[in-house]
């Protein structure tokens, strides 16, 4: 596969901002980019676009399913919008795909197109796709903040300080679409996934997240096994999120 590094200048980010690609290079491009599946690849909280490639598996996983992997860097925005006057949340769910089409060919079909991330990256991905369900037929979140409740209720003033356009939605938990468990209702046309490891301390926001989504009736895979907030899981959640995603087992 094919790697590249693009330094590109984002109205919404209103900066220049580094997005890494994964791709098939000249002796796979029996598809052409515009029938291949994408994959939108979030990071987490201390991460930045660079870390799945650095500690897991994702360049073999994209190979054997002749995938697009996209894999931008939004710093410790937690994919909001209105960031210090910066846009992320538009940022990755308009401007990029439009962009990576307008570059690459790469289809916007929601048919073709998947989000999944860990941890910080995993409510980025789960809140994109139940926000715009008609961009994207997969969603997978690995130990990913679905639910705020946990946040909120531990009055933590440094977290208030250092997110503050996140802390802003704590006093609205039940409607707040920054709370992604209120937008489970968007989701019955997305293959969801949900895993968290059982020694993880956001388990419980998976926890929440998957008893909202069983009072709603909303079908998704949700697994629980032996880990913590670290690459050894999260590395073995991309292939299972892609078998479920791409093969349905």
């Amino acid at each position: 596969m094919a790697f590249l590094t693009l330094h590109t200048v984002s109205a919404q980010l209103k900066m220049t901002t580094v997005i890494n690609v994964i791709l098939p290079d000249s002796v796979r491009m029996d598809v052409p980019m515009s029938e291949r599946k994408v994959l939108y690849l979030l990071h987490g909280l201390s991460d930045d676009g660079t870390m799945w490639l650095r500690r897991s598996t994702i360049e073999t996983e994209a190979e054997r399913y002749g995938l697009v992997v996209v894999m931008p860097s939004v710093d410790r925005s937690f994919y909001c919008d209105g960031v210090h006057g910066q846009n992320y949340f538009t940022y990755i769910t308009s401007e990029l795909p439009e962009y990576m089409h307008k570059v690459f060919h790469l289809s916007l079909k929601k048919e073709d197109n998947l989000i999944a991330g860990l941890s910080m990256g995993g409510y980025g991905a789960m809140r994109a796709a139940l926000t715009f369900p008609e961009r994207y037929r997969a969603a997978g979140s690995f130990s990913g903040v679905l639910a705020l409740e946990p946040l909120a209720y531990q009055a933590d003033p440094a977290l208030a300080e250092e997110f503050p356009f996140l802390a802003a939605a704590f006093t609205e938990l039940n409607t707040t679409t920054l709370n992604p468990i209120n937008l489970l209702e968007n989701a019955r046309d997305i293959q969801l996934y949900v895993s968290c490891g059982l020694q993880d301390e956001l388990l419980i926001c998976s926890k929440q997240f998957e008893a909202r989504a069983s009072a709603l009736g909303v079908p998704g895979r949700f697994h629980y096994s032996a880990g913590g907030h670290d690459w050894t899981f999260w590395n073995h959640q991309i292939s299972d999120f892609l078998r479920f995603a791409l093969e349905g087992n």
